[in-house]
Protein backbone atom coordinates (compact mmCIF):
# COMPACT_ATOMS: atom_id res chain seq x y z
CA UNK A 1 0.00 0.00 0.00
CA UNK A 2 1.56 3.57 -0.86
CA UNK A 3 1.71 5.74 2.26
CA UNK A 4 3.14 8.59 3.40
CA UNK A 5 5.49 7.42 6.67
CA UNK A 6 6.82 9.91 9.08
CA UNK A 7 10.73 9.92 10.27
CA UNK A 8 11.24 11.61 14.41
CA UNK A 9 14.45 13.92 13.34
CA UNK A 10 14.20 16.12 16.06
CA UNK A 11 12.12 16.68 19.04
CA UNK A 12 13.25 18.44 22.54
CA UNK A 13 11.85 16.96 25.96
CA UNK A 14 10.63 18.79 29.31
CA UNK A 15 13.04 18.18 32.50
CA UNK A 16 10.48 18.28 35.16
CA UNK A 17 7.39 15.90 34.47
CA UNK A 18 4.19 17.44 33.79
CA UNK A 19 1.15 14.71 34.24
CA UNK A 20 3.06 12.06 34.91
CA UNK A 21 4.76 12.64 32.06
CA UNK A 22 7.84 14.07 30.38
CA UNK A 23 6.60 15.28 27.23
CA UNK A 24 8.07 15.81 24.07
CA UNK A 25 7.99 19.40 22.25
CA UNK A 26 9.35 20.87 18.84
CA UNK A 27 8.82 17.47 16.82
CA UNK A 28 10.32 17.97 13.74
CA UNK A 29 9.48 15.04 11.44
CA UNK A 30 10.97 13.82 7.85
CA UNK A 31 8.24 12.27 5.49
CA UNK A 32 8.62 9.96 2.56
CA UNK A 33 6.21 8.23 0.49
CA UNK A 34 6.87 4.25 0.28
CA UNK A 35 4.87 1.27 -0.42
CA UNK A 36 4.30 -1.38 2.46
CA UNK A 37 3.03 -3.92 3.61
CA UNK A 38 0.73 -4.38 6.53
CA UNK A 39 -1.08 -7.46 8.13
CA UNK A 40 -3.56 -8.91 9.62
CA UNK A 41 -4.56 -6.51 12.72
CA UNK A 42 -3.53 -3.29 11.52
CA UNK A 43 -5.86 -0.88 11.65
CA UNK A 44 -7.71 1.52 9.39
CA UNK A 45 -9.14 4.95 10.80
CA UNK A 46 -11.38 6.92 9.14
CA UNK A 47 -11.08 10.31 9.15
CA UNK A 48 -14.22 11.47 7.30
CA UNK A 49 -15.98 11.18 11.13
CA UNK A 50 -17.04 14.12 13.52
CA UNK A 51 -13.84 13.34 15.79
CA UNK A 52 -11.14 14.27 13.03
CA UNK A 53 -10.16 16.82 14.62
CA UNK A 54 -9.10 14.60 17.47
CA UNK A 55 -7.11 12.11 15.44
CA UNK A 56 -5.54 14.60 13.89
CA UNK A 57 -4.10 16.20 16.98
CA UNK A 58 -2.97 12.58 18.61
CA UNK A 59 -1.82 10.88 15.82
CA UNK A 60 -0.19 13.06 13.90
CA UNK A 61 3.82 13.34 15.44
CA UNK A 62 4.19 17.11 15.25
CA UNK A 63 0.68 18.12 16.97
CA UNK A 64 0.83 19.44 20.41
CA UNK A 65 -0.64 16.80 22.07
CA UNK A 66 0.22 14.01 20.01
CA UNK A 67 0.67 10.23 21.38
CA UNK A 68 4.68 11.27 20.60
CA UNK A 69 4.65 14.02 22.28
CA UNK A 70 3.15 12.83 25.46
CA UNK A 71 5.35 9.43 25.20
CA UNK A 72 3.31 6.89 24.25
CA UNK A 73 5.97 5.86 21.39
CA UNK A 74 9.04 6.42 22.85
CA UNK A 75 10.03 2.67 22.39
CA UNK A 76 10.85 3.89 19.12
CA UNK A 77 13.46 6.30 20.15
CA UNK A 78 15.65 3.06 21.28
CA UNK A 79 17.98 2.00 19.49
CA UNK A 80 18.05 -1.62 20.19
CA UNK A 81 20.82 -2.99 17.06
CA UNK A 82 24.02 -1.34 16.83
CA UNK A 83 27.63 -2.47 15.43
CA UNK A 84 31.13 -3.17 16.88
CA UNK A 85 33.88 -1.03 15.14
CA UNK A 86 35.98 -3.63 14.69
CA UNK A 87 33.51 -5.95 13.48
CA UNK A 88 31.67 -3.31 10.97
CA UNK A 89 35.10 -1.53 9.56
CA UNK A 90 35.32 -4.09 6.91
CA UNK A 91 32.19 -4.62 6.02
CA UNK A 92 31.74 -0.74 5.62
CA UNK A 93 34.78 -1.10 3.22
CA UNK A 94 32.99 -3.10 1.26
CA UNK A 95 29.71 -1.33 0.96
CA UNK A 96 31.60 1.63 0.27
CA UNK A 97 33.80 -0.23 -2.57
CA UNK A 98 30.51 -1.95 -4.12
CA UNK A 99 28.36 1.24 -4.14
CA UNK A 100 29.37 4.17 -5.52
CA UNK A 101 26.47 6.33 -5.30
CA UNK A 102 27.01 5.69 -0.90
CA UNK A 103 30.82 6.70 -1.46
CA UNK A 104 29.96 9.36 -3.08
CA UNK A 105 27.41 10.54 -1.04
CA UNK A 106 29.96 10.47 2.02
CA UNK A 107 32.63 11.87 -0.34
CA UNK A 108 30.80 14.86 -0.53
CA UNK A 109 29.91 14.81 3.54
CA UNK A 110 33.59 14.55 4.11
CA UNK A 111 34.19 17.61 1.86
CA UNK A 112 31.36 19.85 3.01
CA UNK A 113 32.16 19.40 7.03
CA UNK A 114 35.71 19.58 8.10
CA UNK A 115 35.02 18.12 11.61
CA UNK A 116 33.20 15.11 10.01
CA UNK A 117 36.63 14.40 7.44
CA UNK A 118 38.42 14.04 10.59
CA UNK A 119 36.40 11.90 12.40
CA UNK A 120 36.60 8.31 11.61
CA UNK A 121 34.44 6.72 14.22
CA UNK A 122 31.46 9.65 12.78
CA UNK A 123 32.14 8.25 8.99
CA UNK A 124 31.34 4.48 10.42
CA UNK A 125 28.40 5.84 12.13
CA UNK A 126 27.36 7.54 8.87
CA UNK A 127 27.96 4.29 6.25
CA UNK A 128 26.21 2.42 9.30
CA UNK A 129 23.28 4.31 9.16
CA UNK A 130 23.04 4.86 5.60
CA UNK A 131 23.58 1.02 4.79
CA UNK A 132 21.45 -2.05 5.07
CA UNK A 133 22.37 -2.76 8.74
CA UNK A 134 20.77 0.32 9.75
CA UNK A 135 17.86 -0.69 12.51
CA UNK A 136 14.89 0.30 10.13
CA UNK A 137 12.54 0.68 13.03
CA UNK A 138 14.78 3.60 15.03
CA UNK A 139 12.62 6.50 14.81
CA UNK A 140 10.24 5.61 12.67
CA UNK A 141 6.79 6.42 13.38
CA UNK A 142 4.56 3.50 13.90
CA UNK A 143 1.48 5.56 12.12
CA UNK A 144 1.25 6.15 8.11
CA UNK A 145 -0.92 8.47 5.93
CA UNK A 146 -2.59 6.67 3.34
CA UNK A 147 -1.91 7.44 -0.22
CA UNK A 148 -3.91 5.25 -2.32
CA UNK A 149 -7.22 4.12 -0.37
CA UNK A 150 -6.82 -0.03 -0.40
CA UNK A 151 -11.01 -0.01 -1.61
CA UNK A 152 -10.99 -3.50 -0.94
CA UNK A 153 -10.71 -2.78 3.01
CA UNK A 154 -12.44 0.48 3.70
CA UNK A 155 -15.92 0.86 4.19
CA UNK A 156 -17.89 2.70 1.06
CA UNK A 157 -18.35 5.85 2.52
CA UNK A 158 -14.33 5.84 2.57
CA UNK A 159 -14.18 5.52 -0.87
CA UNK A 160 -15.84 8.55 -1.88
CA UNK A 161 -13.70 10.38 0.62
CA UNK A 162 -11.57 13.24 -0.17
CA UNK A 163 -10.21 13.05 3.34
CA UNK A 164 -7.11 11.67 4.40
CA UNK A 165 -7.02 8.30 6.20
CA UNK A 166 -4.11 7.45 8.54
CA UNK A 167 -3.31 3.97 8.97
CA UNK A 168 -1.70 2.45 12.34
CA UNK A 169 0.84 -0.20 12.29
CA UNK A 170 0.45 -1.42 15.77
CA UNK A 171 1.12 -5.41 15.23
CA UNK A 172 3.51 -7.09 13.62
CA UNK A 173 4.79 -10.62 12.15
CA UNK A 174 1.52 -10.98 11.99
CA UNK A 175 -0.16 -12.48 8.37
CA UNK A 176 0.19 -9.62 5.35
CA UNK A 177 -2.71 -8.70 4.21
CA UNK A 178 -1.83 -6.31 1.16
Amino acid sequence: MEVESYRIESYQTVSTPYEGHYPHHDTKVSVKTEKLKFVKGDFIVDTQQPGVKYLLETLEPQANDSFFNWNLFDAILQQKEYYSAYVFEDTAAKLLKDNPKLKAELDAKKASDKEFAKDGAAQLDWVYYHSEYYEKTHNQYPVYRCVQVPDKYLQEQLLHSDHPVLFCELFQDKEVLY
